[in-house]
């Protein structure tokens, strides 16, 4: 089994010993707050986006203006420059950066733009995930070396984790360009984002992911909310349904066939129907993300010394 990277036990240990300084009934009453202020935050970036502004600058998303930097240049504004990444990062930390563009992805789709399964990770990263919307792809990545900082090398000698950036899958800023450095703040809620800290959860909310999804919805309730797509390549899911007769019954041809007509005519998966069927036995369906959710972007060895 792998020991925790130690700058993460040492701030597990921080952010257990502050959180164990404060009765359950204050913790819950600065968590509520804290929910109230993100629900807040949220619905005002909605509201302006949707108007094609910034919540945050009051520019509008298309434009650059580089005395003002602000997250929303990473939708690629005429004028922005791989050069002016450098200046986001100064000015926002990591989970500001994140959470920000995971709102911007399921402003498009709910979790289908946000790849972020644990099972697709690499193991030796802390985390990597690759956020999706329209023709911008971003992805993220920490590795155990990264967070305790490259003392051996001329590069990121402290607290750091990567970022890249593609426009139409073509490179514009590659993991290798910068080494990031996360906050004080950053370090605090990292335990936390880890689940590692006793009484304390992390949750995306307006940004939830794949990884979320599969974490807090049942599979069956998960089914019962699912539609087709109109394109296969645009399925959030992909369903394997496998279906067993009883014992010494046959499943009927013809019912099955009528199954799939009124799938079509529900426009819902034929996985929702296949208790309609006489004679069924056994059912097993089995959800794994579709086409439409990007691949995890993962970071090859750096070559930089």
């Amino acid at each position: 089994m792998k020991k925790d990277n130690p700058l993460i036990k040492k701030y597990t240990k921080i952010v257990q010993n502050h959180l164990d300084k404060f009765p359950k009934d204050v913790l819950d009453k600065t968590n509520q707050k804290s929910l109230d202020e993100a629900d807040k935050e949220y619905k005002e970036f909605l509201s302006c986006f949707k108007t094609g502004l910034c919540y945050i600058c009051k520019e509008k998303l298309d434009t650059f203006v580089k005395n003002k930097p602000c997250m929303h240049w990473l939708l690629k504004p005429k004028g922005f420059n791989k050069k002016h990444f450098r200046l986001i990062y100064q000015k926002y930390n990591y989970f500001r950066i994140q959470v920000y563009l995971r709102w911007i992805a399921n402003t498009e789709i709910i979790a289908g733009n946000i790849n972020d399964l644990i099972e697709g990770k690499n193991p030796n990263k802390i985390f990597e995930y690759t956020i999706k919307y329209k023709n911008l792809e971003w992805s993220f990545s920490c590795s155990n070396n990264d967070l305790l900082g490259h003392t051996s090398s001329r590069y990121g000698q402290f607290p750091h984790y990567h970022f890249q950036m593609r426009i139409n899958r073509k490179p514009f800023i590659d993991y290798s360009d910068f080494h990031i450095p996360f906050t004080e703040e950053d370090l605090f809620y990292l335990p936390i984002f880890l689940g590692k800290v006793k009484k304390a959860k992390y949750t995306n909310n307006y940004g939830a992911g794949m990884q979320e999804m599969i974490e807090t919805i049942e599979p069956e309730t998960l089914l019962n909310t699912m539609i087709k797509a109109d394109n296969e390549i645009d399925s959030v899911y992909k369903i394997q349904t496998f279906v067993e007769a009883k014992p010494g019954k046959t499943l009927s041809g013809n019912e099955l066939v009528e199954l799939y007509k009124k799938s079509k005519e529900l426009n819902i998966p034929v996985a929702r129907l296949v208790k309609e069927l006489k004679n069924v036995g056994s059912i097993k369906t089995i959800i794994n993300p579709g086409p439409r959710v990007p691949d995890q972007a993962g970071r090859r060895k750096n070559r930089k010394k």
